[in-house]
């Protein structure tokens, strides 16, 4: 009885030790290599955009909408003078509404006030033209200047060149890295790609706060494209 009490005990502690070796192995895994690399491109734009807008103020909803179309006509009128495509220039938002101010009660007898806003999109390629085109607008009567963005046409191809930049950052990181844990890299198990590409923009700026003046010299920004790699390879131990 004694040898068989023995032998059962021996039997469950190897069972045990072998489950707890399949677990340790399945929770283990291949080891890995995860690495992450960047790559940039800068470019020089050739396209601009600005908001160009009217805001004008009324007793009624009708005067305040009569005040404002007057006055974007005029604005539209100055800029088509500058020679710009149709399609330069499109309508972006209007809007009509009671003016209701900080919120704070309305004084008894006190007319109400309404606020016509239009606002257009502007987009040239006459980079250098920019400040007059801005200037333009506010002297026909524009309220708003706001969002001014360059960017490049030739977003894409370089998109592929960072591409090709931040996949090789990474490779090469992780060769270093396999090297120093003493094996090298397998295969490739998943790439994935972040795209950074946007307009560059500028601060906005309002033609009430500011004077004409400050809107000429409106110096284009390089557009960077950007883009994270993530690399991650199987590791390989040297026997």
């Amino acid at each position: 009885m004694r040898v068989r009490a023995l032998a059962v005990s021996a039997t469950l502690m190897a069972s045990n030790f072998c489950s707890a070796q399949t677990i340790n192995a399945a929770t283990r895994g291949s080891p890995e290599i995860v690495t992450a690399g960047s790559g940039s491109v800068n470019l020089k734009p050739d396209r601009a955009a600005v908001t160009v807008a009217v805001v004008t103020r009324a007793a009624t909803a009708a005067a305040a909408g009569r005040l404002n179309t007057a006055t974007m006509l005029q604005v539209i009128a100055a800029l088509k003078r500058q020679k710009l495509a149709d399609s330069a220039v499109v309508t972006t938002g209007y809007a009509v509404y009671l003016d209701r101010g900080d919120g704070t009660p309305r004084l008894a007898g006190a007319a109400p006030s309404y606020v016509a806003r239009n606002a257009l999109r502007l987009t040239v390629t006459d980079l250098e033209g920019l400040g007059r085109f801005v200037d333009t607008a506010l002297v026909a009567g524009a309220t708003e200047i706001a969002n001014i963005t360059f960017a490049s046409s030739q977003a894409q191809p370089a998109r592929q060149r960072a591409i090709g930049l931040a996949v090789r950052a990474a490779r090469t990181d992780a060769e270093a890295a396999a090297i120093a844990a003493g094996g090298t890299l397998g295969d490739l198990i998943e790439l994935s790609l972040v795209p950074g590409y946007g307009p560059m923009t500028l601060d906005a700026v309002g033609g009430v706060a500011y004077g004409v003046a400050q809107y000429s010299p409106l110096m284009p920004r390089d557009v960077t494209v950007q883009v994270q790699a993530r690399l991650r390879y199987a590791f390989v131990a040297r026997p």
